[in-house]
């Protein structure tokens, strides 16, 4: 049975047309958006709750949308993204902090789920956004996340992830235009070249997700769990760092 809440990643317009998706899909009667943060934020930062009011507009009658549940674990993003790079580069040939940040975005919403009677996670990725390359949303990187969060009995629904951009705009009009008043990252573009075009050794970036992406996000997961269970409070660089020296 279809659980009646849903967990919403809340970021742009793909994750807006994701929500509307499932809800048509899977007749979710709730919707409690989650606004995740990194600490490398730039540009408007009320545009996540705008999206959150859009969608409650886009859904009326439907789904009740809640008020929206920020998130934040700057230890955990330290630990996924930052402290590991040059051991990440040096094994795998691959290093964006773009890839584990994407991760990090979906687990931060897993002890929310639990909380929830292990509520599905709704995201907005998709497999390509019009042939542009986006290292962190491959068929891969997105596979692989459904994995981790299926380790934690947390289905990550990805609506729309073989959608394109006008069928994405089906689903939220056609007057939103993602390169004004939207919430940017300082590191955009980092595994890019300056003409735009993104070259990687696709046996390192598959090694990568094989060998660190899930294993982390499997390691963080049952940290967590430990926890739940009575143990001390995790130490994510140690976490982590037990995965890189198996």
């Amino acid at each position: 049975m279809t659980s009646p809440v849903a967990i919403v990643e809340i970021a742009g317009r793909d994750s807006v047309a994701a929500a509307v998706a499932a809800v048509r899909e899977h007749g979710f009667r709730e919707l409690l958006p989650t606004i995740a943060l990194t600490g490398t934020e730039t540009g408007d930062r009320d545009a996540p709750r705008r999206a959150v009011a859009t969608l409650r507009g886009l859904v009326a009658g439907d789904a009740t949308v809640h008020d929206p549940v920020a998130l934040s674990d700057p230890a955990l993003w330290s630990a996924m993204n930052a402290r590991p790079s040059a051991e990440v580069h040096r094994r795998f040939g691959v290093c964006s902090p773009c890839l584990a940040c994407h991760l990090y975005l979906h687990l931060l919403r897993v002890p929310l789920a639990w909380s929830h009677d292990n509520a599905p996670v709704i995201a907005g990725e998709r497999d390509t956004h019009d042939g542009r390359v986006k290292l962190s949303q491959t068929t891969e990187s997105i596979d692989a996340a459904i994995r981790v969060l299926a380790h934690a009995g947390v289905e990550l629904l990805q609506p729309v992830r073989s959608a394109t951009g006008a069928e994405i705009a089906e689903f939220v009009g056609d007057d939103w235009d993602e390169r004004v008043g939207h919430l940017g990252c300082q590191l955009s573009g980092n595994y890019a070249d300056f003409d735009g075009t993104v070259a990687y050794d696709h046996a390192g970036y598959a090694r990568y997700l094989t060998e660190f992406f899930e294993p982390v996000g499997r390691a963080v997961i049952d940290a967590w769990r430990a926890e739940r269970d009575g143990a001390p409070a995790a130490d994510f660089n140690t976490v982590v760092r037990s995965v890189l020296a198996r």
